[in-house]
């Protein structure tokens, strides 16, 4: 079994989903712990979602706290009062920042701002995630509290070119630009046109 799932998860790892498929769903059968939670991730991956559900739902009544995650965003859709339980299940271990981060989305969609914002929170203080100080800011402005928000966008974006390497990946450009064009709109619209200017400029230099 154990064999198996090793198999099964090389070939999950080299982007061989469908070679991994028939392995680790036989490793799951018989009963092996991590193989529930990667074939569903597997299925996920193939695109075939009903079938990822039954499995991430075994991992994550089984305690795996990604599991939880990856199952809320696959039921958010068809089942969205399942999605919240198991996306909060998942927060409150305080084990899963992407798990709190989402959570704050379902809520604030769900029309509960106080709640999304607590979580929002919750993502922002992780050593590094400016999508949720991002979010987090935007949250804010909506909210009246520009002050804070732009605390925030620029502790984001402060944070980003701390971390920033030469060969960046496009999707950490692409973060870095929406927060610089979050900012300069938060400027502009209180009465700092000069700076936002400069930080349009930068973003569709980055673009």
């Amino acid at each position: 079994m154990q064999a198996t799932y090793e198999q099964g998860e090389a070939l999950y790892f080299g982007g061989a989903y469908a070679e991994a498929e028939p392995l680790l769903r036989r490793a799951a059968e018989e009963g092996h712990a991590h193989a529930p939670y990667r074939l569903g991730r597997c299925y996920q991956e193939l695109g075939r979602v009903e079938e990822a559900v039954p499995w991430l739902r075994v991992a994550a009544e089984g305690g795996d706290t990604l599991a939880m995650n990856d199952l809320a965003l696959c039921l958010e859709d068809g089942d969205r009062a399942e999605a919240v339980v198991w996306m909060r299940r998942a927060a409150e271990t305080g084990s899963q920042t992407t798990a709190a981060y989402n959570l704050g989305i379902f809520l604030e969609e769900d029309g509960n701002l106080q709640e999304a914002e607590h979580w929002y929170r919750q993502a922002a203080n992780c050593l590094y995630f400016p999508a949720g100080r991002n979010r987090l800011a935007l949250l804010l402005e909506l909210t009246g509290r520009d002050d804070e928000a732009e605390t925030w966008y620029r502790t984001a974006l402060e944070e980003m070119a701390a971390h920033e390497d030469p060969d960046d990946h496009d999707e950490d450009h692409r973060a870095d630009t929406d927060i610089m064009l979050n900012l300069a709109e938060l400027l502009e619209r209180t009465g700092r046109p000069g700076e936002a200017r400069g930080l349009r400029r930068h973003a569709v230099g980055r673009a």
